[in-house]
C-alpha cells in the first residue's frame, strides 16, 4: 500500500484492548476488573516492544496503577532487536487536563510524559502537571485535534508507532 504525504506526517496507530466475550471493559462503576490471561499481558508487552509510544487516557492512569512501561528484560531486548531504545515514550490524553498528579505513572521517571490536552484545560491544571510532564500539547479548541497531536508527535517526538491501550 502507497504512503501518502499526509500519512507520513503521523504515526501508525494501532490499539490494544481486552474485552469480555459480552463487549464489557469495566463494571457499570468503571472499575476495571482483571479479566485478562498471563498471556494477554505478554502480548500487550510485545505489542509495545514496536511501539515508538504507547497512549492512555486519564481515567485509565488514574483508576489503575499503569506506568505503560516496557516490562521486564526479555521486552526491552525485543526493543532493542526492533531498533528502539529501552523505553517508549508515555502519552496522557486528557480533554480537561484532569488527572491526578499522584497517579502511579508519575512516581516513575523512566522515559518521557506528554500530556495531549485541549484548552478546556484551565491554567491552574496545566501549571500542576507541567513539572509532571515533558511537554504538552493543547489543541486550540475545546476538543483535542488528534489529527494535529498526532502529527505534533511525529514531528517534535518521532513517532512512528503509537500504541493506545486502555478503556473506551
Amino acid at each position: 500500500m502507497k504512503t501518502t504525504a499526509t500519512q507520513a506526517k503521523r504515526p501508525f496507530v494501532f490499539i490494544n484492548m481486552a474485552m469480555t466475550a459480552d463487549g464489557k471493559i469495566a463494571t457499570a462503576n468503571r472499575a476495571v476488573s482483571s479479566f485478562g490471561s498471563k498471556r494477554d499481558i505478554e502480548q500487550m508487552y510485545e505489542l509495545r516492544t514496536s511501539a515508538d509510544a504507547v497512549m492512555a487516557g486519564a481515567r485509565t492512569l488514574d483508576l489503575n496503577k499503569v506506568l505503560l512501561g516496557p516490562g521486564g528484560e526479555r521486552f526491552k531486548k525485543m526493543r532493542q532487536r526492533n531498533g528502539l531504545g529501552d523505553y517508549s515514550l508515555r502519552v496522557i490524553v486528557s480533554g480537561s487536563g484532569t488527572i491526578n498528579p499522584r497517579a502511579a505513572i508519575f512516581q516513575h521517571k523512566f522515559s518521557p510524559i506528554l500530556l495531549i490536552t485541549s484548552k478546556r484545560a484551565s491554567a491552574s491544571k496545566l501549571k500542576s502537571l507541567r513539572p509532571l510532564v515533558n511537554d504538552i500539547f493543547v489543541s486550540d479548541s475545546n476538543t483535542i485535534d488528534f489529527k494535529k497531536a498526532l502529527e505534533w508527535l511525529h514531528e517534535k517526538w518521532n513517532v512512528h508507532r503509537l500504541l493506545c491501550e486502555g478503556g473506551g
